[in-house]
């Protein structure tokens, strides 16, 4: 006990051995039990490597990994030893706490699989030996790749375009397919190994002396280049990355661990690509044009990146600087830039000079808005003059138009009456000298003779001549005598005898014994009148 040492009948020198005993067991402190989870284990983080993030892990965090120093050794090219199961027929070793259970078991001697969590055992030292370590932490956006050192070789779960080693089921030797997610476990550190993958989007800068908390980015500097017109300036540029969850093993596989991936692969594929870049523009496309090259940048990094399991968010630069210590009067890329402000200066004034002079043009039109709004009155009244005065000439036009019209109708009126008139009376003289001829043809054909009818009309007009039908004197012309065939000499007639006789001769034109049509015409409208009348 730990008090005293109770024997049966022993050697002195037996109890010699046996007080030894009892001290190496007061130095393993075997006769106190085994409590995991006290807060007695190292720190939680000293086997954490300076580029995981802050772990969260408090010190009763903790584990026991056990060490048996009896039983058969390991295999050959084991590191440690297999967790010892009951196989239904004996009892279990109850962690360890049953030496015999556990050597009947087939258990073997070394570091132990199987760890103890917390509680209170109690354990034979001389049997086996306790050692406290720290639970193992993955922290939100983190996944852990296992990289286990014990088991069976398992089935290769890649695909065979993927030549970068094997991953193996939970279980067996090699990086297992499935990392964990995150959370706290209690995994052997002799036997397991956890790599942290970060999941959520993290930031590497290629800028000399920042560093970002992660410290994936310690070892990279700012890119130095040298542009197609010789100047060689100093690119600093961050780039934001992505890891999916399920391809971390991939990554894990393929380079150890994720600063190898950075250093070893990003670095190299970065610089050797803005180098690229770089001797194809010239310095002030580099300091003009950024937002083109980040953004070309970003699509061409994506693409190759596929390659490598990891997705390229953004490819940020910042301002280029001038390589090596240069005072600032004779920095070429400050030169540029003062180029640039000169460039920038000239613009605003350009369009400083074109707002002003619209500005003037704005001023000219308040100013004849001005004007007009003094003399609106006027402009006012001028334009109602204008209006009436339009009003008026229109009334008028219409007035005369009007007028016009009722001229023209008048003047048809007064056409179409006077070509009535012209028609009624042309038909009434006609109808009357129609008659007068027919009254004219009836007294004619009462007298029989045509010459006696004229000589009754020459006596009427004589009758009412005013002057004298005898004259006072007559002067008479010729013998008188006749000749002999009973015709009368011109010569032997009278004045008014030859007149008669010119008279009747020049009326007589009309042989009333000789019927011709226009006579027959005439009779009949005669005939026609005189029925009329009757």
């Amino acid at each position: 006990t730990e008090t005293g040492v109770y024997t049966g009948p022993y050697h002195k020198k037996s109890q010699i051995d046996f007080a030894r005993w009892q001290d190496e067991l007061k130095g393993l402190q075997a006769f106190s039990p085994v409590v995991i989870g006290r807060g007695n284990s190292p720190s939680p983080q000293s086997d954490i490597k300076s580029n995981a993030p802050a772990l969260e892990l408090t010190r009763y965090d903790e584990i026991g990994v056990v060490t048996v120093h009896d039983g058969p050794p390991i295999e050959s090219g084991e590191i440690i030893a297999p967790e010892v199961k009951s196989n239904g027929t004996q009892y279990d070793h109850n962690y360890f706490q049953d030496p015999e259970a556990f050597l009947a078991l087939d258990g073997r001697r070394g570091k132990q699989l199987q760890v103890l969590t917390d509680g209170t055992f109690f354990i034979n030292r001389w049997f086996a030996t306790v050692e406290k370590k720290p639970k193992k932490l993955i922290p939100i956006g983190y996944v852990g790749v296992v990289v286990s050192y014990h088991g069976a070789s398992g089935k290769d779960l890649t695909e065979t375009s993927f030549r970068y080693g094997e991953q193996v089921d939970p279980g067996h030797r090699g990086v297992w397919k499935r990392a964990l997610p995150p959370g706290k476990y209690p995994l052997n550190p002799y036997a397991l190994k956890v790599e942290l993958v970060p999941t959520v989007n993290f930031v590497l800068r290629w800028v000399t002396g920042v560093t970002e908390q992660h410290q994936y980015d310690e070892d990279l500097k700012s890119i130095e280049l040298i542009t197609l017109d010789g100047y060689e300036p100093i690119l600093p540029m961050s780039l934001i990355l992505h890891i999916d969850y399920e391809k971390a093993p991939r990554v894990v596989q393929r380079f150890g661990d994720v600063k190898r991936l950075i250093t070893q692969t990003l670095d190299p594929l970065i610089s050797a690509y803005f180098r690229d870049v770089a001797q194809t523009i010239q310095m002030l496309d580099l300091l003009t044009h950024r937002d083109q090259i980040q953004r070309h940048a970003t699509e061409e990094l994506s693409k190759r990146f596929q390659n490598y399991d990891i997705s390229c968010i953004a490819v940020l630069i910042g301002r280029p600087e001038t390589r090596g210590a240069q005072t600032k009067d004779i920095d070429p890329i400050e030169r540029l830039f003062d180029q640039l402000r000169q460039r920038r200066l000239a613009q605003e004034q350009v369009l400083t000079f074109k707002q002003q002079k619209e500005a003037a043009l704005k001023l000219k039109e308040l100013n004849d808005a001005q004007a007009a709004a003094e003399k609106q009155n006027e402009l006012t009244q001028t334009k109602i003059d204008i209006q009436i005065a339009g009003n008026r000439g229109e009334a008028q036009l219409a007035e005369a138009e009007r007028l016009a019209k009722r001229e023209v109708t008048l003047a048809q009126g007064q056409s179409r009456s006077k070509e009535l008139l012209g028609k009624g009376e042309a038909s009434r003289v006609g109808q009357v000298g129609l008659a007068e001829a027919a009254v004219l043809l009836k007294k004619i054909q009462a007298f029989g003779d045509s010459r006696l009818y004229t000589l009754r009309q020459v006596s009427e007009l004589l009758s009412q001549s005013a002057q004298p039908l005898v004259p006072e004197r007559l002067l008479v012309m010729g013998n008188g005598n006749g000749k002999e065939n009973g015709e009368t000499d011109p010569g032997s007639l009278s004045v008014i005898g030859q007149l008669l006789t010119l008279l009747l001769s020049e009326h007589a034109g009309i042989d009333f014994n000789k019927q011709t049509e226009e006579i027959q015409d005439l009779e009949k409208y005669a005939d026609i009148l005189t029925d009329k009348s009757a």
